[in-house]
Order: C-alpha cells, then structure tokens, then sequence
C-alpha cells in the first residue's frame, strides 16, 4: 500500500468525534422498547389463552 493514495482514507489524522444523540431521542427509543416488549408479552398471554385456554 502506498501512503499517498488519494482513494485510500487518511489513518494518521485525527479521529472524528460522533455527537451523541439527544436525551429525547433516546427516551424515545426506551419507551418505544418498552412498549413493544408489553405488548408482545400481551400477545403471547393472548395466544397462549386461545390454545390452551
């Protein structure tokens, strides 16, 4: 490998810092989750009840 390719990413430079999401967003994806995961033991109660009920 050549140290001066131009199609190749620089690795010596520095490292680009992500930016964290916001808190609203992440609570948003919590309460989302929760939700989701209620609702799937909801349905599993559901069917559980229709065939063994």
């Amino acid at each position: 490998m050549s140290h001066g390719d131009p199609c190749l990413p620089e690795t010596d430079g520095p490292t680009e810092e992500r930016e964290s999401y916001p808190w609203g967003f992440k609570i948003t994806i919590a309460l989302t989750a929760l939700y989701l995961l209620w609702r799937l033991a909801q349905g599993m109660g559901w069917l559980f009840s229709r065939l063994f009920g």
